[in-house]
């Protein structure tokens, strides 16, 4: 049976909802998807997955507790995209603008509920989520510890890959955060990552694809795979 999945986005600007319907085929062949995009969402129902985007304004109120309802009525939680997963530039804005100046607060929605899969990306690529899925289906995917680690953390950006790996002399020179940066915040010098600061939008997604700063934060975190069946590693 296929598994229950809400997909489910709390603002921002709709790059993440966006870079799902790209492979929207693939996830119906795989799950039972509910989104605005296919109809009505009703979030009082209980779903097997629940996939939320966007980034959490502790301003409204109401945003927190629908955050916390699909929570509750889903067995598993992924947040989807740099603001919903690890806060992105979103955690630098400052309010003031219109047509909302008082929404000056973003926060992962880690921030409000427990969350088990975290996937960064200003979008992340949306074979990611499907593979993610299919994991949580066999217990079979790589993906499941790298992202439930990274669940565990408020924040990631070029400065923690800068920190973690670069300046401690564990770069490897494989240029896979290089490859990955939206913004084209990093460059190789004499084979290593170098951080183009100005440049840099917090998306973390350089983190998640760096194959030494994931086993390093797999190593501090030690997180807990939740499978869809209930058990976990």
């Amino acid at each position: 049976m296929k598994p229950k999945v809400l997909i489910y986005d709390v603002g921002g600007c709709e790059g993440c909802p966006t870079s799902i319907l790209r492979e929207l085929n693939k996830l119906m062949n795989i799950a039972d998807i509910h989104s605005k995009h296919l109809g009505e969402v009703n979030i009082d129902n209980n779903y097997d997955i629940a996939v939320i985007t966007g980034p959490l304004c502790i301003n409204v109120p109401e945003k927190i507790e629908i955050v916390r309802k699909i929570r509750e009525k889903s067995k598993i939680l992924i947040a989807y995209g740099s603001c919903s997963s690890v806060g992105g530039i979103t955690l630098f804005s400052r309010g003031g603008q219109d047509p909302k100046p008082e929404h000056r607060t973003f926060q992962p929605i880690s921030a409000v509920v427990d969350v088990d899969y975290s996937i960064p990306g200003c979008p992340p690529a949306p074979t990611t989520l499907v593979s993610l899925i299919n994991g949580l289906k066999t217990g079979k995917s790589p993906l499941l510890r790298i992202f439930a680690a990274i669940a565990k953390v408020r924040k990631l950006s070029g400065f923690d890959l800068m920190d973690e790996v670069v300046l401690s002399g564990l770069c490897v020179g494989c240029g896979a955060c290089v490859l990955s940066c939206p913004t084209h915040a990093l460059q190789m010098i004499e084979k290593r990552s170098d951080l183009i600061v100005e440049k840099c939008i917090r998306c973390g997604t350089c983190c998640s694809r760096c194959p030494v700063f994931t086993r390093i934060l797999i190593y501090k975190e030690k997180p807990q795979v939740k499978l869809l069946g209930g058990e976990t590693e």
